[in-house]
């Protein structure tokens, strides 16, 4: 019995370290803007806070700004072109919604950022979602205030939570790495009791803190210029690509029924608004590339393969390319390329797509309208 009360003690503990802290969250930037390394702030789900104050902190350096889901989190600073200085605040479900607030706030408060590459995720559902725009404010303080990690979570969940099979797993593992150390009970202080672990090194040699309790020394974080590490994850092989493009292709799946919630059809007011902040941008210098981020290989063909799933990727495709049209706009569909699962694309896959826009913008080739990048 007591054994079981010191376990549910502890996975208390780390369960209310994974929430979040404005301890951490002001740690972890304040150590990634003096190191250049790479974290986060936990908890995942709601990183832009983090975010936030990390771009508060890189606005001086940066002239170009990626903007949408975490399906762009793998585009780096390194694919643009030289004197574009980038920054990712991309973020996990980010909404379309949101994504035109944060990018209306930029203009009005930062015009020395005036380039934009923007995500339109019809996948995961948001550029369909009904309503009007969001109003952004990506001051630290706006973002700072009340902020209190996650949602609050009763506690008997919290109890249930703690002494699940999971949990108990992963608090094994970690009292046993621990116990591994050279100074266990100074390790076992810092895993539990503070706002951030001891610093290491990632194996392409960049600095590396982890503030949350999980995935401790994987180096899966938020580089300094916004995008995500992807460490250690696993290349989606071929076989499990094709099994996953007929699953997410099924009138059934989340996937089919997102593209079909408005029979395909994007919501017109987050369009029409992204349109006029593009031509304010273009006017003022600078300009805005919207991306349908890549997917999964083959999805878009088993997509098509069921009538009523393929009627409304068409009407997407047709409301988009009249859209980019009629404002003079490029929107890259990315070609499928290496996965990890169903929404995120390996950052070699963007980099290839990247590089042949750019490539293709500079010998003049770009037409308004869908770019379907030849690769």
């Amino acid at each position: 019995m007591a054994a079981l009360g010191v376990i549910l003690a502890l996975n208390l503990v780390l369960g209310e370290r994974a929430l979040g802290s404005l301890e951490a969250l002001q740690k972890a930037s304040a150590w990634q803007q003096a190191t250049r390394g790479v974290t986060y702030a936990p908890p995942m789900t709601n990183s832009r806070p983090f975010k936030a104050l990390r771009l508060a902190d890189r606005l001086p350096e940066i002239n170009t700004l990626v903007l949408g889901a975490s399906s762009l989190m793998g585009v780096t600073e390194a694919m643009f072109p030289n004197g574009l200085r980038a920054y990712n605040f991309t973020l996990t479900a980010n909404s379309t919604a949101a994504v035109i607030g944060e990018a209306e706030f930029i203009e009005r408060q930062h015009s020395q950022v005036r380039n934009f590459l923007i995500g339109l995720d019809w996948a995961i559902g948001v550029l369909y979602q009904p309503g009007a725009a969001a109003v952004v404010d990506l001051t630290p303080a706006a973002q700072l205030a009340g902020y209190g990690g996650a949602v609050a979570v009763p506690l008997s969940r919290k109890i249930a939570d703690a002494l699940s099979a999971p949990k108990i797993a992963v608090l094994g593992k970690t009292l046993g790495g621990i116990g591994r150390t050279i100074d266990p009970w100074a390790n076992f202080r810092r895993v539990f009791f503070q706002a951030g672990d001891a610093e290491y090194r990632c194996p392409d040699g960049l600095p590396a803190r982890d503030f949350d309790v999980i995935g401790r020394g994987a180096c899966l974080s938020f580089r300094y210029d916004g995008s995500w590490t992807f460490a250690g994850e696993e290349h989606l092989s071929d076989a499990r690509a094709r099994l996953r493009a007929q699953a997410m292709a099924a009138p059934s799946s989340q996937f089919s029924q997102f593209l079909c919630s408005a029979q395909g059809e994007p919501n017109l007011l987050h369009l029409k608004r992204l349109g006029a902040f593009a031509q304010r941008v273009w006017a003022a210098g600078g300009w805005a590339v919207f991306v349908l981020p890549p997917l999964v290989p083959g999805l878009e063909a088993e997509m098509f393969k069921v009538p009523a799933v393929g009627r409304c990727l068409t009407r997407t495709k047709a409301v988009l390319i009249a859209w980019a049209k009629d404002n003079h706009l490029t929107v890259i569909d990315a070609a499928a390329g290496e996965f990890l699962d169903e929404n995120h694309a390996w950052p070699e896959c963007h980099a290839r797509v990247l590089g042949r826009y750019w490539r293709d913008r500079e010998g003049g080739s770009i037409a308004p309208g869908l770019y379907r990048p030849g690769l």
